[in-house]
């Protein structure tokens, strides 16, 4: 049986940022349009510019997730970010979780909660079980 290869992480700063043989790239998209701005050169300034323009551009934008994930949530379960593949419906108040099945077909998981503490349950139980998907796949 052969492992699957990991791609080495993505330095964190270089996030939205392209690196193209004329330059960087900033690129950021927010409802299906982007906002780019080139810099020439590999130059160490080049690189300082593309950055503070990016966290620029990030302050300016709205966020993301349509519904993010209350912090008090995530304080709750030490965690710094939202675990990417579990969204919040807090209308419908439930989690939900994407993942391929055995069979290769798109599929959900959805985690509901009645109250403030049992949002904090089914959070903790959906990121569980996306993490346990993570290693099946």
């Amino acid at each position: 049986m052969t492992r699957k290869r990991r791609q080495p992480r993505v330095y964190i700063e270089f996030r939205n940022i392209r690196t193209l043989p004329s330059g960087y790239q900033v690129a950021v998209t927010r409802n299906k349009q982007e906002f780019s701005k080139h810099f020439a050169g590999h130059s160490d300034a080049a690189v300082k510019a593309a950055i503070r323009w990016r966290d620029q551009i990030l302050r300016l934008l709205p966020n993301k997730r349509n519904n993010p994930i209350p912090p008090r949530v995530l304080a709750a379960l030490h965690l710094q970010s939202p675990v990417v593949g579990v969204f919040r419906s807090a209308y419908r108040n439930f989690y939900q979780v994407s993942y391929r099945g055995g069979d290769g077909r798109q599929r959900a998981r959805a985690f509901s909660w009645k109250d403030r503490a049992g949002e904090i349950e089914a959070y903790r139980k959906a990121v569980k079980f996306r993490r346990q998907m993570e290693r099946e796949a």
